[in-house]
């Protein structure tokens, strides 16, 4: 089975102060996938707007505090029943230009019930500036080291997870809990453009997109225990697969204005 995807990630800072700035953005995701073997192709998607803002506490200390309210659903016959509400608190120590340590906690309500994962972030930038590391777990980290100016090869890992509210014959009868682990090694060049990195990633994935009936829920997960799991599984698991990846990043570049 293929499984058709497209992610669009945009965050924009705009400051207020020297200490404070608001942080917009928009997230969307498309999917494309055969849930059942005899039934067609269905489609989900997520729409989520990001609204928050970022407080430089003292000359070490900084917190980004973000609202992320989302529709997610197949967006047929979308109603209130598709809107969820989340958010994602962090506070950042910062030990060195090149050192820093983040803390945080990410909530939200999905179709399954309440999601809740507690942060943990490091970065680090060696003294010749060739190797970085970035790491927030659980959800992502990266490795990298750059061969040139324009070129880096490097190392992720990637952990999503999502839910979907799906519609039969006009009915919200089910829903898709989406998990899904990325592991790729990537080679990363911005020599065309300045503001524009592309990536070409070859890697290993482990993509679920689990139906249950709408009923039936969890008392609440984290990113790594269920409690309260009690739900029969619809369809059958996917199968992990290998994958090959382009991505495109635009970076903004942002005056001290």
């Amino acid at each position: 089975m293929t499984i058709t995807y497209l992610d669009i990630d945009l965050t924009l800072p705009l400051k207020l102060k020297d200490k404070q700035a608001i942080i917009t953005g928009i997230d969307f995701s498309s999917n494309s996938l055969q849930l059942f073997p005899v039934i067609a192709y269905k489609n989900l998607y997520l729409a989520r707007i990001k609204a928050g803002i970022n407080i430089s506490h003292s000359e070490f200390w900084s917190g980004t505090y973000i609202l992320l309210p989302k529709i997610s659903s197949d967006f047929i016959n979308l109603s209130m029943e598709d809107f969820y509400l989340g958010g994602v608190a962090v506070l950042k120590y910062k030990k060195r230009n090149n050192l820093s340590y983040k803390f945080g906690l990410y909530a939200s309500n999905e179709s399954f019930g309440l999601f809740i994962t507690p942060l943990i972030g490091l970065y680090y930038l060696s003294p010749n500036s060739l190797f970085e590391m970035n790491l927030y777990l659980p959800s992502n980290t990266d490795l990298n080291y750059s061969l040139t100016n324009t070129t880096k090869l490097g190392t992720d890992f990637v952990a999503r997870g999502r839910s979907f509210k799906l519609t039969t014959d006009n009915v919200r009868s089910s829903y898709v809990e989406n998990t899904s682990l990325e592991f790729s090694t990537y080679i990363q060049n911005n020599s065309l453009v300045k503001n524009v990195l592309m990536r070409l990633k070859v890697g290993f994935s482990t993509n679920r997109f689990d139906v249950y009936p709408i009923d039936q829920k969890i008392d609440f997960a984290t990113s790594l225990v269920k409690f309260g799991d009690n739900r029969t599984q619809l369809n059958s698991n996917l199968s992990s697969s290998p994958f090959i990846k382009i991505e495109a990043i635009y970076r903004f570049y942002l005056t001290s204005n």
